[in-house]
């Protein structure tokens, strides 16, 4: 048995440099590395830190992508009532025409009788020149809205092409972020094997966020919606990141601070690039606790700041919502209910 735990412990070494060799592969494939030996820890955390700014790109685009789907939807919907308006009225004057027309079939020589007899000769002429005007008033609304319900079908079908495109873009783009995810995913078990083997691959460099204890305290009360982002935000830490997700259970960047500020009863697109553009600009000495910050170009990560230089995040794919220095790539700043 001693012989078999030596013999089992010799092999470990060179066990975990083939795992790493054969995880790396892909990887340096992917990222049009020629070089088969194993990267170094280092390589790795670049490769890291690239694969987690690919992988937020991807899920902006892919929110943007969602929030035009559900706007041509909307659209769609508009146009869809208003069609089956221009219709109803269509029918209904298209029953008054046919109405008229058979007054006029069954009373027509009533109206002749009429005119012939010289007593009530103006009194023929006014009714006449009445049904006369009412027939062409409804044979020009008539047209009027034939004339509508062709525009509404035209742009009906001009939408629900877009729709289809956006709907195949949306499914794209889903793809897309899910390679990246698997890439991540790869680039962070590598980094555990080196760990393992080696205790040398910590993620030097990467801010791995705060413990919750080493924040300042949410706010108690009070403070307007900034304090409300912010205590919703605290209740948060140690969620996982999902992409897409708005809550309860997982959240991606975008979807924390919308949920944080919906407390605050302010409505937030689900897209950090969106919520850019919603609310009043910052400047970083104006910043206050609530205020979101905005990172990279083009935008695709935001987080809501808590004061003492310090942010509440939703990370990145294999990560949690944390706590986190400002850090670095900052873009801009924004109050939503500025």
């Amino acid at each position: 048995m001693v012989r078999v735990r030596q013999s089992a412990q010799r092999l470990r070494t060179p066990m975990v440099a083939v795992l790493a060799l054969a995880l790396a592969v892909p990887i340096s494939l992917a990222w049009g590395g020629a070089a088969m030996a194993a990267p170094s820890a280092g390589d790795l955390q670049s490769q890291l830190r690239k694969l987690n700014g690919d992988a937020d790109q991807a899920v902006e685009r892919y929110l943007e992508a969602q929030i035009a789907l559900k706007q041509t939807k909307t659209s769609l919907g508009t146009i869809q009532n208003q069609v089956a308006e221009a219709r109803g009225q269509l029918d209904a004057l298209r029953g008054l025409v046919s109405a008229r027309a058979a007054d006029a079939y069954m009373f027509g020589p009533a109206d002749v009788a009429l005119m012939l007899n010289p007593g009530a000769a103006d009194d023929t002429l006014d009714r006449m020149q009445t049904l006369t005007l009412l027939a062409q008033r409804a044979s020009d609304e008539l047209q009027d809205l034939t004339v509508a319900d062709r525009a509404f079908q035209t742009e009906m079908a001009r939408l629900t092409k877009v729709e289809r495109d956006r709907e195949a873009q949306l499914k794209r783009l889903a793809a897309e972020k899910d390679r990246v995810d698997k890439l991540v995913v790869r680039t962070q078990s590598l980094l555990g094997e080196l760990r393992q083997a080696g205790g040398a691959a910590a993620l030097d460099g990467v801010d791995p966020g705060l413990p919750a204890g080493s924040a300042p305290p949410p706010p108690s009360g009070g403070g307007g919606g900034g304090a409300a982002a912010v205590r919703y935000a605290y209740a948060q830490l140690g969620k996982p990141y999902a992409f897409g997700a708005d809550g309860p259970g997982t959240f991606d960047c975008s979807g924390l601070t919308m949920m944080a500020w919906r407390q605050a009863g302010v409505s937030l697109p689900h897209s950090s690039a969106s919520q850019y553009n919603v609310g009043r600009r910052v400047s970083a000495g104006e910043l206050q606790p609530g205020d979101l910050v905005f990172y990279y170009s083009p935008i695709s990560h935001v987080s809501v700041y808590i004061g003492n230089g310090q942010r509440i995040s939703a990370t990145h794919t294999g990560d949690y919502v944390r706590v986190q220095s400002l850090g670095s790539s900052i873009v801009g700043y924004a109050r939503p209910n500025g």
